[in-house]
């Protein structure tokens, strides 16, 4: 069971750097050759896209090598709050998931720094 969670992973993993890897050379719209205004606010909004692209997939795959490591140190499935397992649909569902559905849960409805309870 944990060679195929290291199999998916993995296969994520090569998904996001090849994401990462998607762009024009150095990341930068050509700017200076737009022949009018709505060229450059669309290049620059093409621009802005690929960016927050990007990012994402870092992220992503910094939460993967993140999940990687858990399954080497045997701690992958099991949530970081409570020790119980995290359960085999959640994990099929979201692989690099560190909390169990209930602590999850419970996370997500706490009330929130500066918001009233």
């Amino acid at each position: 069971m944990q060679e195929n969670h290291r199999q998916r992973l993995l296969e994520i993993l090569d998904t996001c750097v090849v994401q990462m890897r998607t762009d024009d050379g150095n990341g930068a719209p050509l700017l200076a050759q737009c022949p009018d205004e709505n060229e450059y606010a669309s290049r620059l909004a093409e621009a802005g896209l690929s960016l927050s692209l990007r990012r994402r997939a870092a992220e992503r795959r910094w939460a993967i090598e993140r999940a990687l490591k858990r399954l080497e140190a045997g701690e992958y499935g099991l949530c970081a709050e409570c020790g119980e397992d995290i359960g085999q649909a959640r994990l099929a569902a979201n692989p690099t998931a560190v909390l169990c559905v209930l602590c999850q849960a419970e996370l997500e409805n706490r009330p929130r720094h500066g918001e009233d309870s």
